[in-house]
């Protein structure tokens, strides 16, 4: 069975702004989990899936921008991002920011069919 996660995830609850990459204004949302590769994110007005975005936060007084694609939305209010591009300082604040978090637990494999 091949593993789904490439790389650690981390608890994050902190508050960032969704928008999309032209610059249109953007909404409040919490990023939930983070990862170098993405996150999941909570908010109100999400974009659908597909749809290209920006995730703007601001994290010991350095920001963090993050190009990225809705992979995914619930009808629950949360949607996950998979990141396109970061500039290198907001790559270097990003895994600072990890650093500081702590690893989401990974969920029990399912028992395989017979």
């Amino acid at each position: 069975m091949e593993e789904r996660r490439k790389v650690p995830r981390y608890l994050a609850d902190v508050s960032a702004e969704l928008s999309n990459p032209l610059g249109d204004s953007g909404s409040k949302v919490v990023v939930e989990v983070l990862s170098v590769q993405g996150g999941c994110v909570r908010g109100a007005s999400l974009p659908e899936s597909g749809h290209k975005c920006r995730l703007s936060l601001d994290w010991q007084g350095s920001q963090i921008q993050a190009d990225a694609e809705v992979a995914w939305k619930s009808s629950r209010g949360l949607a996950g991002l998979r990141f396109l591009a970061l500039d290198p300082k907001s790559n270097e604040n990003l895994r600072e920011l990890l650093a500081t978090l702590r690893m989401q637990p990974i969920p029990p494999l399912k028992p395989e069919e017979d």
